[in-house]
């Protein structure tokens, strides 16, 4: 199974910086491979789920929408393997708006 998405949470704890410093260095473009890590003890969500560069960096979190998150965290308990990989970084238009990553998802 195969699908799209994007990470959402990005406009927090500096993670703009993050993404615009990787992707101005190639460090994040597409085909750049990427981590799920279940976050089990965030506050706001049981089945939070953080999207992490394979140096540790947080880029940001699945979506709750329609329990992706959920799905994710108990699979990722049941040691399902993912292949996440960086689709398309869209840069800012202006200041005012926000630099976003959406990633493809393979899972077996």
């Amino acid at each position: 199974m195969e699908f799209h998405t994007k990470i959402v949470g990005v406009t927090f704890e500096g993670r703009q910086r993050l993404i615009a410093k990787l992707a101005r260095t190639g460090k994040l473009q597409p085909g750049t491979p990427l981590e799920f890590i279940a976050d089990h003890n965030n506050q706001y969500d049981r089945y939070a789920v953080k999207v992490m560069t394979v140096d540790g960096e947080q880029l940001g979190y699945i979506a709750k929408k329609d329990g992706l998150n959920k799905t994710i965290s108990e699979n990722l308990q049941r040691d399902m393997a993912y292949h996440v990989t960086v689709s398309s970084v869209s840069e800012a238009a202006s200041d005012d708006m926000n630099i976003g990553v959406n990633i493809k998802v393979r899972c077996n």
